[in-house]
C-alpha cells in the first residue's frame, strides 16, 4: 500500500465494509450516511482496482482479494489503537476503561461476582461488557471485537476447531460434575450405577450450531444414549426446571451446590467419569504487552485461584 496515495481516513471504512459485508450496517457503524459508505467503497475500489464487494444473489459477497484484506486491514486498525491508547503509567484507581469478555453462564456464575467486587474496591473506573460465549467469540477475539474468552479448554466444544496460534491462554479453575434431581424422584439414590444413570430421563444444554457440551460429548464417546427429555438456553435453566419433575441433570458442582439447596433439590455423586472441566481465559498476543489488559489478566486469574482455594 502507498501511503502517499492512500486516504488512511478510509482505513475504518474498509474494515467496516470487510467486516459487514453491507453498505447499510458499514454506514449505521461508522455513524455516516449510506451515501458517504457508498462514496467511500467507490473510492477504495478504485484504489484496489478490484471490487472488493460483488453482490451474490441478494448478498454482497468478499472477493479473493477483500478476504485476503479483512485480517491485516483488522489488524493495522489495533496497532493504530494500541499507539494512541499507550500511556506512560497504569493506575488501576483512576484509570476509566471498559473490556468486553464472552463466557458462560456458568463462568459468570464462578467468576463474575467476586471479579466485579476487586473492581469496585481496587479498580472502579474499570466496566465489564458480558455477552454469551458461542462458535464465533473466537473469530471475535482475532478481530478485536473482544479482550477475552472464558471457556472449556476443549475448545474445540466452542469454536469447532483448536486456537489458533496468535490466541494466547491459561488455566483458571478446574470443575467436576454431579447429578442433580428432585427429591421424589426415586430413579435417583445416593448410589446411582452406571446403568442407572443410563435409564434416566435427562435434560441437556441447547447449544446449537452442532456443538456439543463436555457431558453430551462424553456420552457419544462412550456410546451412552440417555433419553433427552428437555433442552436448555443455559446451566443454570438446567437445575431450575427439575422440581417436581422426573428429570436429571448433570451439573457442575459449584453451580449444584448453590442453587439445588434452595429449590429442594438433591444432589448424588455422577457415576459417569467425565473429565474435569477445565476453564481457560483467552487473549490475543497483541494485547500481551498493554499495562492495562496485563492488569486485567493478572486480576481474573487471581480471583479464580481464589475460587479454587475456596
Amino acid at each position: 500500500m502507498n501511503l502517499r496515495r492512500f486516504d488512511l481516513n478510509l482505513l475504518r471504512a474498509l474494515d467496516a465494509l470487510l467486516s459487514e459485508r453491507n453498505v447499510t450496517r458499514s454506514a449505521e457503524r461508522l455513524f455516516v450516511t449510506q451515501q458517504a459508505m457508498s462514496g467511500s467503497l467507490g473510492r477504495l475500489r478504485e484504489y484496489f482496482d478490484d471490487e472488493l464487494l460483488v453482490r451474490v444473489g441478494r448478498n454482497l459477497e468478499l472477493t479473493p482479494l477483500g478476504s485476503a484484506l479483512v485480517k491485516p486491514v483488522r489488524e493495522a486498525l489495533w496497532t493504530v489503537e494500541t499507539a494512541l491508547q499507550t500511556t506512560p503509567y497504569f493506575d488501576p484507581k483512576i484509570t476509566q476503561a471498559e473490556f468486553r469478555i464472552a463466557m458462560s453462564d456458568y463462568a459468570s456464575f464462578a467468576v463474575l461476582p467476586s471479579l466485579l467486587r476487586f473492581f469496585s474496591e481496587h479498580a472502579p473506573g474499570i466496566t465489564c461488557v458480558v455477552e454469551p460465549i458461542d462458535n464465533l467469540s473466537v473469530r471475535k477475539l482475532e478481530f478485536g471485537d473482544l479482550d477475552f474468552c472464558l471457556a472449556p479448554a476443549h475448545w474445540e466444544l466452542i469454536s469447532g476447531k483448536r486456537l489458533p496460534p496468535e490466541i494466547e491462554s491459561c488455566l483458571l479453575f478446574e470443575e467436576d460434575f454431579v447429578c442433580v434431581a428432585d427429591p421424589a424422584n426415586a430413579d435417583v439414590h445416593d448410589n446411582l450405577t452406571l446403568e442407572d444413570y443410563a435409564r434416566l430421563d435427562h435434560n441437556l444444554l441447547g447449544l446449537g450450531n452442532g456443538t456439543e457440551s463436555l457431558v453430551e460429548r462424553t456420552w457419544r464417546i462412550k456410546g451412552l444414549k440417555p433419553r433427552i427429555v428437555a433442552r436448555a438456553p443455559s446451566f443454570a435453566a438446567l437445575i431450575f426446571m427439575l422440581p417436581r419433575t422426573r428429570i436429571t441433570t448433570t451439573a457442575h458442582r459449584r453451580l449444584a451446590e448453590a442453587l439445588a439447596p434452595a429449590l429442594g433439590l438433591r444432589i448424588v455423586e455422577c457415576p459417569l467419569e467425565i473429565p474435569l472441566l477445565r476453564e481457560d481465559l483467552a487473549w490475543h498476543t497483541r494485547n500481551a504487552a498493554d499495562p492495562l489488559h496485563t492488569y486485567l489478566r493478572e486480576t481474573i486469574r487471581q480471583v479464580s485461584r481464589q475460587l479454587t482455594s475456596g
